[in-house]
C-alpha cells in the first residue's frame, strides 16, 4: 500500500474515531466527515479541509479498499475498512486512529485518548501492540528517539511518511534588560498560575449528563465555565452569602479556562477551587476540574476575578470583615 496524504490519514482516523464514538451517526456522511475532519478538539494537527479536498482523498481511500461508499438512503455515507485491508486487529487499528489524529504521543497518552476506542488494561498492553505495530513489514508505526527534557519516548504513525524528529525544546529568549522580575498572573490573565498564598476552600463532585455533548461527542465548553460556577456558588452559599436575601455580595467581573483534554459523557468530575490575592473590594478564585475516575488527572483548569458588589448602587464596596476572614482561613 502506498504512503497516504495528510488529508486521506486524517479521514480515516476520523471513521475510525467516529465508529466508536457516535455509532448511532456512522457510517458519516460528507458533512459530518469535514466536520471531523476539521473539528478543534482532540486534533493535531487542527485542518481546514475543504469540501471538495475531502471529496478528493476519499476517492483515493475508496481505491485503496480503506473507505467503502455506504448507499441505501438519501444522504451517501462512508466507513472505514482499516483492520481489514492492514491485517490488523481493532486495537491496533485504535491506536492508529489516535496518532493519525493527535500526532506523536507516549503510550500513556495513547492509552488516555484511546480509551473510547479500545480500553487498554494497562500501559504494557499498549506497548505490546505498538512494538507489533512496528514489526510490520512495512512498519506502521516507529518509536521516537527521547528528546532532551522528556521522560518517555514517543511514538508515530507511519501511514502518511517518515516521522517528524523528535521535537527539542526552544532555547528561552534572553531576558529583557531591567526587566520586572514576573509575579503571579491574575485570574484575568489567561493564565493559570496559582499563587503560593492560594487557600483550597472547597470542592464539589458533579455528574456528566448525556445532554452536555456538542455534536462531537464531548462536553462543550461553555459547560466548563458552568462547573466552575456552580463549585464557586456552592462555596459561597456555605460561607452565608445569600444573593436573594443580601444587598452586598460577591460577582465574576471576568473569567477564563485553559482546556486540557476533552470531557466525555458518562462520569462524574470533581471542581476544586482556591482563593487568592485578597484586596479590598475584589479576590481571585482559582479552579481544576478532573474526572473522579481518574484522580490527578487535569482536564480544565481556570479562574475567576470576583468583585464584592453593592448590588443597589451596582458598583464595587469593600468586603465586609465576616467574609475576608473566610478568605484568609479565619
Amino acid at each position: 500500500m502506498r504512503t497516504l496524504s495528510a488529508a486521506e490519514g486524517r479521514i480515516l482516523g476520523v471513521l475510525v474515531e467516529k465508529a466508536a464514538t457516535v455509532p448511532d451517526t456512522y457510517p458519516l456522511s460528507l458533512n459530518a466527515l469535514v466536520a471531523g475532519c476539521n473539528q478543534k478538539t482532540a486534533r493535531q494537527p487542527v485542518t481546514e479541509l475543504s469540501e471538495h479536498e475531502v471529496l478528493l482523498a476519499l476517492d483515493e481511500l475508496k481505491r485503496l479498499s480503506l473507505v467503502v461508499e455506504v448507499s441505501g438512503s438519501r444522504v451517501v455515507r462512508f466507513e472505514h475498512n482499516t483492520g481489514r485491508v492492514l491485517g490488523l486487529p481493532s486495537q491496533s487499528v485504535a491506536l492508529l486512529a489516535v496518532l493519525l489524529l493527535r500526532g506523536p504521543q507516549t503510550a500513556a497518552e495513547l492509552r488516555l485518548n484511546a480509551e473510547r476506542l479500545h480500553r487498554f488494561a494497562d500501559i504494557s498492553s499498549v506497548e505490546g501492540f505498538l512494538d507489533e505495530l512496528a514489526a510490520k513489514t512495512p512498519p506502521r508505526v516507529t518509536k521516537l528517539a527521547r528528546a532532551p527534557g522528556e521522560r518517555e519516548a514517543r511514538w508515530a504513525q507511519l501511514l502518511t511518511g517518515e516521522a517528524p524528529p523528535a521535537e527539542r525544546p526552544h532555547a528561552p529568549p534572553p531576558p529583557a534588560a531591567e526587566a520586572p522580575a514576573p509575579s503571579a498572573a491574575p485570574a484575568g490573565g489567561l493564565r493559570f498560575v496559582l499563587p503560593t498564598d492560594a487557600r483550597r476552600v472547597h470542592e464539589m463532585v458533579m455528574p456528566l449528563r448525556w445532554g452536555d455533548m456538542d455534536a462531537m461527542g464531548h462536553v462543550n465548553n461553555t459547560l466548563y465555565f458552568r462547573y466552575m460556577e456552580v463549585c464557586r456558588l456552592d462555596w459561597v452559599f456555605s460561607v452565608g452569602v445569600d444573593p436573594k436575601l443580601s444587598t452586598q455580595g460577591p460577582v465574576i467581573v471576568n473569567a477564563f479556562c485553559n482546556f486540557l483534554r476533552q470531557l466525555e459523557f458518562p462520569g462524574d468530575v470533581r471542581v476544586t477551587m482556591s482563593v487568592a490575592n485578597p484586596g479590598r473590594s475584589s479576590f481571585d478564585t482559582f479552579h481544576t476540574i478532573e474526572r473522579v475516575d481518574e484522580p490527578g488527572v487535569v482536564y480544565a483548569e481556570g479562574g475567576a476575578r470576583t468583585v464584592w458588589t453593592d448590588y443597589a448602587a451596582k458598583r464595587s464596596a469593600p468586603m465586609p470583615d465576616w467574609f475576608r476572614a473566610r478568605l484568609g482561613g479565619g
